[in-house]
């Protein structure tokens, strides 16, 4: 056996072809508190990962499969949130005072939309961004999808949906304070295993500052089931 080694390709993954697609958010994950530098500075915030499933047939895995394709957000809704911005783009209007005070992420889960695609290349690798965002056109198909919508919310965690992350993911969770601060924490996060107790009250945080609502002691019925999408109607959010 030689230990001369070589970088090879451990996949034959391409990218979402770039353009506007019809899409649906697939999965709501509460990343806590993550720490970034720009620009030689350190800065900590709240994090937030939404990954959209494209939903066009046209545009699929080599293997059938179905796209996603995901972007991070600082958890706010400040008027110069990125966020917010996304959010308003998505739903063509403005958020109301009264939203404003209290906003729940988990309402957009499994809901339909149009994604704008864009490539980068870096070196010899092609990468697909999410860059745009905004309500179906009425009478466009949304687009049967295939996945099941999840959310993970630090605030009452669902180890289940925790299991099905990358290896990645969870350690960039798992770094964050909030999750170091939930007690009863399974030592060994696998598909199966029993969930831990609920953290006290005292210990949980919102999923985000735009959802400071109670936290709930159950995974949201989000994760399991979510209402058909009707794209004659308004953005229910």
């Amino acid at each position: 056996m030689s230990l001369t080694i070589a970088e090879t390709s451990t996949t034959d993954y391409t990218p979402p072809e770039a353009g506007t697609f019809t899409a649906r958010l697939a999965s709501l994950i509460d990343l806590g508190t993550q720490t970034s530098v720009w620009e030689g500075e350190e800065k900590r915030a709240h994090k937030v990962l939404l990954s959209f499933e494209i939903t066009d047939p046209d545009n699929r895995r080599s293997d059938g499969s179905p796209h996603t394709i995901s972007k991070r957000f600082t958890a706010s809704l400040h008027a110069k949130a990125g966020l917010r911005k996304f959010l308003e783009s998505w739903r063509g209007k403005p958020f109301t005072p009264e939203e404003l005070a209290g906003f729940d992420l988990k309402n957009v889960l499994g809901l339909a939309c149009l994604v704008g695609v864009v490539h980068e290349t870096k070196g010899d690798k092609t990468y697909a961004n999410l860059a745009s965002v905004m309500k179906l056109p009425k009478g466009m198909p949304a687009g049967a999808g295939e996945l099941n919508p999840v959310a993970f919310d630090l605030a009452a965690p669902d180890w289940q949906v925790f299991a099905g992350l990358s290896s990645r993911l969870q350690g960039q969770i798992a770094d964050s304070p909030e999750y170091q601060a939930i007690p009863n924490k399974p030592k060994v996060i696998s598909v199966g295993s029993p969930a831990p107790a609920p953290a006290p009250a005292s210990t949980r945080s919102a999923m985000a500052p735009v959802a400071p609502a109670a936290a709930q002691s159950a995974p949201p019925a989000h994760a399991t089931e979510f209402a058909p999408f009707d794209p004659d109607m308004d953005i229910p959010f």
